[in-house]
């Protein structure tokens, strides 16, 4: 009952959150006024941007879906190439999740469509009719929506980009005499070199609160320094590659065990 409240609960913040948010954009950044020189009413704008409105809207999910496209092939591009400069001998490599390259390009996108579009039209059609469009639909939203998207560059793009660019290095390269695997930020390389492995186990997933197993197949790799590799860096998969664990085998000279989850391995 209780985790049913939680939900809820938790499901009902989020419109909460938007709403409360729009309040204090009108509040602290409202609409600006007319563009200076137009004595147009807001009726006679929404009958001549009736139509427009949906041209407009066309062009920025365009440009939001471009801006998401570049930058996360330049971000996915990067990563590979870091990793390939770093060890350009490798048999086996394993990638961050994808969904690492989604976040920034995501607001990325969200943040800068609106304004692209806004100077395009400016830029290419007709500079007068482009103010009158963002002043119209300023009023309509009842505030400044070119100010709100700047502060959400500022304070949320910003800092996911900054976070997503230290993820730049993040790989694992599985080579011939040994495992190279690079951590987040400045956190550096580790190797674990395949004559240290002591145990080799293969494990379905891993248990959330409630104990349910979510498949998540890894194999985990324990050394006799007492560190732990696991292969579990990337999308969740049902299944190890084959050819992996067989590679592995092979260079550890180990027999697979076989556990559910990385909890249930023996610590000894």
């Amino acid at each position: 009952m209780s985790r049913d409240i939680a939900q809820f609960a938790g499901k009902a913040l989020v419109p909460i959150a938007v709403l409360a948010a729009f309040a204090l954009f009108r509040k602290y950044l409202p609409a600006p006024g007319s563009v200076p020189g137009n004595e147009a009413v807001l009726d006679d704008l929404n009958e001549r941007f009736r139509r427009v409105q949906w041209i407009v809207g066309f062009v920025m999910l365009t440009i939001a879906g471009l801006v998401f496209l570049g930058t996360h092939i330049a971000l996915l591009g990067l990563n590979h190439y870091i990793a390939v400069t770093d060890a350009p001998q490798a048999v086996f490599r394993l990638w961050p999740q994808r969904a690492t390259w989604w976040f920034f390009p995501g607001f990325a996108g969200i943040t800068l469509c609106w304004e692209i579009a806004l100077r395009l039209w400016a830029a290419f059609g007709d500079a007068a009719s482009a103010a009158l469009y963002s002043t119209w639909s300023n009023q309509r939203a009842g505030f400044d929506a070119t100010k709100v998207l700047r502060w959400m560059m500022l304070l949320i793009a910003l800092p996911i980009g900054v976070l997503t660019i230290l993820a730049l290095p993040v790989h694992t390269t599985v080579g011939e005499h040994a495992i190279q695997d690079c951590g987040y930020a400045f956190a550096g390389c580790k190797t674990f070199a395949y004559s240290d492995a002591r145990r080799m186990t293969l494990i379905k997933g891993f248990r959330d609160r409630d104990g349910k197993l979510h498949p998540r197949a890894a194999v985990i790799l324990d050394f006799v320094d007492h560190r732990r590799w696991s292969s579990a860096v990337g999308d969740f998969k049902s299944s190890i590659d084959p050819a992996l664990v067989s590679f592995l085998s092979d260079r550890t000279h180990l027999i697979p065990g076989q556990a559910e989850t990385e909890a249930d391995i023996p610590k000894n």
